[in-house]
């Protein structure tokens, strides 16, 4: 009886402890992007992606990033038509101006592919201001987007 009495103690605290850490995840706000929270095997949908190791370098087991860049916001509206538009502030955080390159992609609501990689949009990012970037969806299924942001060769 004793150990029956151990085993669902332990069981118990093992238990509240998964409701606890549970209880701390947090997820990103709606249109909220953090340039760090990619992996280096798939983009990570509704999220920025800076993909020029010269402006961003991805380290460590949880692939911190030491960006040159930052991203402000993420917002994707919908136009009169139905087209949704994804809309990226890009900021600067060097002293010296940035020539970029930006695209998206763009995702149903499953994850599934609409619409290949769109052309590349040429930016140019002043000293520590900031851009924005804006493009539109091809099919009206799209819902979840991926952009990918690199130096203007």
């Amino acid at each position: 009886m004793t150990s029956f009495r151990k085993h669902l103690t332990i069981v118990a605290a093992t238990a509240a402890l998964g409701l606890g850490l549970a209880a701390c995840e947090t997820t990103p706000p709606e249109g909220g992007v953090r340039i760090d929270q990619q992996n280096n095997i798939r983009p990570e949908l509704n999220s920025v992606r800076v993909i020029d190791n010269t402006l961003a370098k991805y380290v460590g087991r949880k692939f911190k990033v030491d960006s040159l860049l930052d991203t402000e916001g993420a917002y994707v509206s919908t136009g009169p038509t139905g087209f949704k538009k994804i809309t990226v502030q890009i900021r600067n955080k060097t002293n010296v101006a940035l020539p970029l390159q930006a695209r998206a992609s763009w995702y149903d609501q499953n994850g599934v592919p609409t619409d290949g990689a769109q052309a590349w949009t040429s930016l140019f990012v002043q000293p520590n201001a900031m851009v924005t970037f804006e493009q539109n969806s091809a099919r009206l299924n799209s819902a979840q987007y991926y952009v990918e942001i690199r130096g203007a060769e």
